[in-house]
Order: C-alpha cells, then sequence, then structure tokens
C-alpha cells in the first residue's frame, strides 16, 4: 500500500507517506501568513500537487475538520477541498477523512501532546529534531496513517 495522510491547517499542514507499511517521509507545508486566503489556497495547491505527483498515493488520509469557529471552519474547509480535488484531478482517488478523536482513542490518547509524544517515542530517530510546537502538524498525519494502516490489517 502507498498512503498518504495529511493534518490540514491553513498555516502549517502536516503531511506523511508511508510504503507497504512503513514510514517513509514527512514534512509541513508552511504557508506565510502575509498570503490573502486566495493566495495561500493558490500556493497550498501546487505543494499539493506536487506531493501526489512524487508519492502517486493509491490512498490518501485527511484529518476530518471539526466545529472550532465557524470563520476557522470555513477556511480548513477550503484547504481541506484543495486536497479533495487534487487527488481527484491528479490521482482519481478519492480521499478517507478520519475524525482525530477516532484515531487518538485508537491509540489510548486523549491530547495533541499525548500524540505527539506516543509517536515521536515510536520514532526516535526520525523526529528527534522536532518539538511539539513544530513537529505537532506532522506527528498527528504519521498518527493517522498508522490509525489506517493497523485498520486495513
Amino acid at each position: 500500500m502507498n498512503l498518504m495522510s495529511f493534518d490540514v491547517s491553513s498555516v502549517s499542514t502536516g503531511w506523511s507517506h508511508f510504503k507497504d507499511g512503513k514510514l517513509q517521509e514527512f514534512g509541513k507545508i508552511e504557508i506565510s501568513k502575509k498570503y490573502t486566503l486566495q493566495e495561500k489556497l493558490y500556493w497550498f495547491e501546487s505543494q499539493i500537487i506536487v506531493l501526489l505527483k512524487i508519492y502517486r498515493p493509491n490512498e490518501v488520509i485527511i484529518e476530518e475538520t471539526y466545529l472550532k469557529n465557524v470563520k476557522t471552519l470555513k477556511t480548513l474547509t477550503q484547504f481541506i477541498a484543495v486536497i479533495n480535488m487534487s487527488c481527484y484531478k491528479i490521482l482519481n482517488i478519492e480521499p478517507i477523512f478520519i475524525h482525530t478523536t477516532t484515531v487518538r482513542s485508537k491509540f489510548g490518547l486523549k491530547t495533541k501532546e499525548e500524540a505527539f509524544e506516543f509517536v515521536k517515542g515510536k520514532y526516535k530517530k526520525l523526529l528527534k529534531k522536532y518539538e511539539f510546537d513544530d513537529g505537532n502538524d506532522i506527528t498527528d498525519s504519521i498518527l493517522m496513517g498508522l490509525y489506517f494502516l493497523e485498520k486495513e490489517k
């Protein structure tokens, strides 16, 4: 299985790539706060397209959005739509949406901090340079990938 997972944000989207059940690569798409929303979406789409073309996943997992406040929800939904449409345009696949609480409960985790520590503990060498503030988007994407791989066994 060739899998990518995304923890979507309008500022820093974590992504991870798994091949045959093993974590291969991960990173963040960081977007300048100076851009207008349209510029952010345009730039975000270009980065998503590059990742999808490089890794050619046959499964894409996206964190299901949840209500924070209406303004944040409206913005986040647009970024999620960019990935959704890019999956269709580039790969002709439909992404799978998974809620973060479902993922965390599978591993007995309650908070983002616990999720970060769990994933960092599992991939000590790969994630050693990251602290919570700069790595939690990545670890959330990894945790979603791990959840999906466990579910598919």
